[in-house]
């Protein structure tokens, strides 16, 4: 594969584990937020259960208020679960990118060395073109004199 091949492909790379990590970042976003609001709702139940109790609760009336409790206490936890996965996603899409980003830089400067070195060798073989050039015409005119 050639270096331009391998360049654009690292800078394709980068580019889509950027796009990867903006995903995620809103997906985190996302799930702090449903964090944020469930946390508000239980704190509302426990309220109205603390409320309701102290009025005095029939048996019925306290296993449907426990078991919406309970049902949003499950799902707080899976959304733990989901920003704890997103952001071990993250974290490693980060060192991916930074990995790729990396490459990409010494790709870049390997190909910035070559085109350099080929520069300096046009302009070596610019000068011996020239310096040919003119050691044939100083001859030819040393001859011309002779």
């Amino acid at each position: 594969m050639s270096l331009e091949s391998l360049r654009k492909l690292r800078a394709q790379t980068v580019e889509a584990l950027m796009m990867e990590l903006a995903q995620i970042a809103r997906t985190l976003a996302q799930s702090e937020e449903r964090y944020h609001d469930l946390e508000s709702i239980i704190q509302e139940e426990v309220v109205t259960y603390d409320r309701q109790s102290a009025q005095g609760l029939t048996i019925e009336a306290w296993l449907e208020r426990q078991g919406r409790i309970d049902s949003q206490q499950a799902a707080l936890c899976r959304v733990r679960r989901e920003i704890t996965q997103a952001v071990e996603a993250w974290q490693q899409t980060k060192a991916r990118l930074v990995e790729a980003s990396q490459e990409r830089k010494l790709l870049d400067l390997v190909a910035d060395k070559r085109q350099e070195a080929q520069r300096a060798d046009a302009a070596r073989q610019e000068q011996r073109t020239m310096d040919e050039a003119a050691s044939r015409q100083h001859f030819t005119r040393r001859e011309s004199h002779s």
